[in-house]
Parts: structure tokens; sequence; C-alpha cells
């Protein structure tokens, strides 16, 4: 048998075998099997010669972005500090650090000290302050009151973004992640167990375990709608068998070119087994956008449909339908505004072909607030017949993140006379169902937040009350609302679409 038919049959046995075991096989396999199938008059390596051509690729790959991954420490602000300061660096405790509270990785995402991290890693930015090892120099995030503290976070992507005091740092290089397969080698950066605290991280390399996979449950139980669920709880994560400590969320997972293909996150292990699985978000376009967000100090906000999914039962299914089943359409949201109907299956959302309930939750999850999205939904399923298609388009609205911990940022919504006004859909679910009961159309929008003895709540405005218009002009966003308020310097009437009086007169 020829060396490359050789080969072939140990790389497609290895894939069938623990990955962790033999993640040194499948680099010298992949690089070995581009280097049979050159031109023949390449003179084969040898062992060595290829097992040091991988080394190579994986110190080259190091190399390029090790620079552009820090260590993070979180210390809470009411813990006794040691006489040598907060960090333990002043006279008499030169170079002695207190243990932090926690610690973390993150990665240089701007010259100008913007550092990205997992949000899960921060805890609450007012009871805490951090700082950041980069290139062997400490940083210490400024005062946690003020804006070059944390930017921003959000627990629907668990992503957040610091800032600390620097303008020479080296920005990480985004790689593609359309394309990523099973088996690529991959290498992840981070932190672990706090020993990076000199500026210079740690290294485990492996495979993609594979792709698209949930996040775990939490250690108390994941339930939907519990608070405790993100967009990864709808899959689309990276898994890998690359070692993933704990400390190192918040790190780099990187490919051979050196790019950052993943942010490392969750560490999932099933009770009563010690091995742990590694996940890393992926950087794709939610990814990308989410961060850009942040960067400005804002909260990220996401697209919201209306509608209650359900999966396809076993019949269905069978009969080589795929998609997820609408078993509920919430009035007065875009959903009810694009006329899908209790009982469609929508089978594809902006091209994407949907296969269940998670799926369509996380295609929808991910979108932008206003988007105006394709969707395909097979309409009139009878048992054991298909039903027929229909395209409709539907403009999103915004989604209400449930959260143990809401979002923080620098910049937060203005208010005006005491309001805080948002998207009706960006209530909380039991609030946006008794709002919306009597009828309100699609492009509502709500007080979010009265403030006691405000103008707002003199007027009789509460939380939940939904509104279409200011004075005579219909509104449908909150930048139209501010619009049409900002030069209004005496009552304002807002029309509310139900419920007695029909308009609430806010003074001054």
């Amino acid at each position: 048998m020829s060396a490359f038919h050789t080969i072939r049959f140990n790389r497609y046995r290895w894939c069938r075998r623990g990955p962790l075991a033999n993640a040194s096989v499948v680099g010298f396999v992949v690089l070995l099997l581009t280097i049979v199938i050159a031109p023949l008059e390449a003179q084969e390596p040898t062992a060595l010669e290829a097992a040091l051509a991988i080394e190579k690729a994986l110190v080259d790959a190091v190399a390029r972005a090790e620079n552009s991954v820090v260590a993070i420490a979180r210390y809470r602000n009411d813990r006794p500090t040691a006489p040598g300061g907060p960090f333990g660096l002043g006279p008499g405790r030169a170079g002695k650090e207190d243990a932090p509270n926690e610690f973390a990785t993150g990665v240089i995402i701007g010259r100008q000290g913007y550092i990205l991290t997992n949000y899960h890693v921060l805890g609450d930015p007012a009871e805490n302050t951090y700082k950041v090892w980069v290139k062997r120099r400490p940083f210490q995030a400024v005062s946690v009151m003020t804006v070059d503290q944390v930017k921003a976070g959000d627990p629907w992507t668990d992503l957040a973004v610091l800032k600390i005091e620097a303008d020479d740092l080296e920005p990480i290089t985004f790689g593609d992640t359309k394309n990523l397969k099973k088996c690529q080698i991959v290498i992840a950066l981070g932190n672990p167990y706090n020993i990076a605290r000199d500026g210079d991280v740690s290294v485990s390399w492996g495979v993609i375990s594979n792709v698209g996979r949930r996040a775990p449950a939490s250690p108390d139980g994941f339930r939907p709608g519990s608070g405790r669920e993100t967009l990864y709880h709808y899959g689309g994560l990276i898994q890998t068998d690359a070692k993933l400590n704990l400390g190192t969320s918040g790190g780099a997972l990187i490919n051979l070119k050196g790019e950052m293909i993943g942010l490392t996150t969750a560490l999932g292990a099933k009770e009563g087994y010690e091995k742990s699985i590694g996940f890393a978000i992926p950087v794709d376009d939610v990814f990308l956008r989410t961060i850009e967000t942040l960067k400005t100090g804002r909260r990220a906000e996401f697209g919201f449909l209306g509608v209650s999914p359900t999966n396809l039962g076993d019949a269905m299914r069978r009969n080589g339908q795929h998609g997820a089943l609408v078993s509920r359409v919430v009035p007065g949201t875009p959903a009810w505004t694009a006329k899908l109907k209790d009982g469609d299956v929508i089978t594809h959302v902006n091209g994407n072909r949907v296969y269940d309930r998670d799926m369509l939750m996380r295609e929808l999850g991910g979108q932008s607030v206003g988007a105006t999205i394709p969707i395909t939904v097979e309409r009139g399923v009878e048992l054991g017949e298909r039903g027929r298609i229909v395209h409709i388009s539907a403009k999103l609205s915004k989604k209400h993140i449930p959260s143990s911990r809401p979002a923080f940022s620098q910049i937060e919504d203005p208010l005006w006379r005491g309001m805080r006004v948002d998207y009706a859909t960006a209530l909380p679910p039991q609030i946006l169902e008794r709002s919306l009961q009597g009828g309100v159309p699609d492009g509502s929008l709500a007080a979010v937040d009265v403030q006691p003895d405000s103008p707002s709540w003199k007027a009789g405005l509460r939380t939940g009350n939904v509104f279409t218009h200011v004075d005579d002009k219909r509104v449908t966003t909150p930048e139209e609302f501010f619009s049409a308020v900002a030069a209004k310097s005496g009552d304002v009437r807002l029309k509310v679409p139900s419920g007695t009086p029909e308009t609430i007169t806010v003074s001054p």
C-alpha cells in the first residue's frame, strides 16, 4: 500500500477515536496529506521534517496572535485592601498582589485600549474594579464610575468591552467562520488559573469537535424564560477539545493563520464526569455587529418577530417536512402585521433553512432591530399532506432580553419628563401580554420605566403603558418619539390605543 493510502486510512480512523489524545496526529496528517499530493518531482519529507513543519506552523500562529490576548483580574470594591494599595504594589509591598476574586482572559480589539471579554466574568461593574495585564505591563482599568471602565456588556451574546488607558496595542485579526469544519486544528490562548498576570498568555491546542452546538445548561438548570438563556442556548457555538481551564473564558480561539475565529466561553461538564467540554462564540456577523455597538458604550439590541414556535411532530418529520410550527401569533407584533398565522410552518428565515424551534430562535435572535427579513412558510399543512409555500417579509421590532443580571452600558437610554421610552415589544413578556390586550397596532411604543413623582408619573403613566402618537404625530421608534418631543416645552398629549382615557397629557 502506498504512503498516501496508508495516511488516508489512518486519518479517518483517528476521527472516530478520542480527539484529545490524538490532537498531534491530526496536525501531522493534515500537513502530510498536503505534502504527498504535491508535484511528483517534490521530494517526500521525512517524519521529522513533517513534524517540524507542523510545529513551526503552530508557533507562527501563536506568535501572530499572542500579543493581542490579555489577562484580566476582578476585585470586589468592598474587600479589604492590603497596605500596599488595592493591588499591593505600593511602598512596602512591591511586587506582591492581593488575590483577585475572579480572573479571566480578554482580547484586544482596538489599538486605543479596547478589550473584549465575556459578559459573565465581569459581574457588576459598580461593585468591582478590574486589572488588565498586556505585554507584561499592568494596566489598571480607570475608576469604576468613569467612562473608561466597562464600556458595555450584553448578556444575550455574553460579550463585553473594557477600555484601558493605552494607545499602542495590537488588535487581533478576525478570521472567516463561514466554512468551519470538524477536525480543523485550532489553538486556544488564555489565562488559566490566573497564571498569565505577567502578560504572557498560555496556549493549548486541539481540533474543532463540532459546530453549531448549544450552550450547556447552567449548574442550577436552564429553562427558557428563566433569566438564564442566551442566544447560544439555541445553538451556534464552536465545540473544541483544546484544553480550556478555569480563567480561559474570554480568550481567543485561533486558526493556523493566527486569526481569531472564536471567543472561548463556557465549560460544560455532566454530573459524574471529570472531563469538561470547551466552547467558543464564533466570529460571525452577530458577533461583529455586537462588539461594534458595545465599543461605543451602548447596549446591543436584537430583533423580535412575535411568534410562539414549537417543534414539528414525528409524523410531519417522517413526511419529509422541516421547520418550526407557529403555535401562536402575538397580536400587535411584526408577525401579526406580516400576516403569519397559527399553524404555519416556518421553513426559512433570511434564506437560511430552519429545522426546528431552536434554530428559528437562533436565526431571529441574532437579527437587528428594524431589519426586514424574508420568511418562507408552509401554510395549510394537514396530517400526511403538504401545504402551500408562502413567501412573506417582516420588519422586526426589539426583543426583551431575559437575564438575572441586566445589560450595562456607559450611555444610558434617555429620559423624557421622567419616563424611559422603548419599543413595546421590549417589555418583559408578562407585562407585554397585559399591555397588548384590547388591540394595539404593530410599532407601538411603551413606557419601560417611569420615575416616581416625575411629570410622567403625575400624569398617570406607569411602566407598561403603550402609546402610538405624540399629539397627532404617529411614532413607531424611540428615535421618532424623541424627535417629536424635542421642540415641545408645554403640554404633550400621548395617544393610548386601548384603555381610558384615550390620551394622556404630560405637563412639563
